[in-house]
């Protein structure tokens, strides 16, 4: 090999080993807003569709229950619609969500019933998921201030952060801190765990199956597990996803919560 070959050579690894050093450096230095802001955005996009399968369990109950739903949301203008599709007797429920008002639709009564701020920390559809949870009143991106608590190697390659999420002063959240695990490959949540006000731990979600769905890599099952009730947990399977894309406006309005037309 000529001297020259030999210099090229080293000069392209050197290269390459500069190109992956600063790759690295650039994931270290993200600050923890922007870890929280690029995995709720990987989650939601600039606007979503889901179709989802809940299933709940309770060792109360005779066997799980499961409830098959489909989501839109616009993350800009603060609004999310949800609509139950199964099983019968539920079939028609829905939801809507604009700003900090949060309305629901039963088919049985034709009534629309405002959600009243008190009740954001309730159970949704008898889920350890809770109203806030489902339709993100709260905005894990402006609503609390975040720390990098801790920086892992993650077995499959890149960094595990953990962060620390503080309710900022006066802001409408129910929850007294959020602990969150996110990958800086594609970052993709791992953990939360949800403590109330007075620092216990209530909640804990566990992100796993990532899938290719709607162009992008996201975790397809989510599980809440209660801390506090043994036996308790919500599954969610994401069926379907679409992210970034033009939603009617009409979508978000009282007139389709009422709709039987879907």
């Amino acid at each position: 090999m000529t001297f020259a070959k030999t210099l090229g050579k080293i000069s392209i690894l050197s290269g390459l080993g500069l190109f992956l050093a600063c790759s690295e450096l650039s994931a270290q230095a993200l600050s923890a807003d922007e870890l929280v802001a690029k995995m709720d955005s990987l989650l939601r996009g600039t606007s979503s569709y889901m179709k989802m399968k809940m299933t709940i369990f309770n060792p109360d109950w005779s066997g799980p229950r499961e409830i098959e739903m489909f989501a839109y949301e616009v993350v800009k203008d603060s609004k999310s619609f949800i609509r139950i599709t199964a099983p019968a007797r539920d079939r028609g429920t829905g939801f809507l969500k604009i700003g900090y008002n949060l309305w629901m639709f039963v088919p049985s009564t034709e009534r629309v019933m405002k959600i009243p701020p008190s009740m954001m920390h309730e159970s949704w559809m008898g889920s350890d998921f809770t109203n806030d949870d489902l339709v993100r009143e709260s905005s894990v991106v402006k609503d609390y201030d975040h720390k990098i608590l801790k920086v892992e190697d993650n077995p499959q390659g890149g960094k595990n952060y953990s962060l620390e999420l503080i309710p900022k002063p006066g802001a409408p959240v129910v929850w007294g801190k959020i602990l969150v695990w996110v990958w800086d490959r594609g970052y993709v949540p791992l953990k939360e765990q949800y403590f109330d006000e007075a620092g216990k731990l209530v909640n804990e979600m566990i992100f796993s199956e990532v899938q290719d769905m709607g162009g992008r890599k996201i975790p397809s099952k989510w599980e809440m597990r209660s801390m506090n009730k043994p036996g308790h947990k919500t599954e969610f399977k994401i069926l379907e996803a679409k992210f970034d894309f033009n939603i009617e406006q009409g979508t978000f309005t009282e007139k389709n919560l009422k709709s039987k037309n879907w």
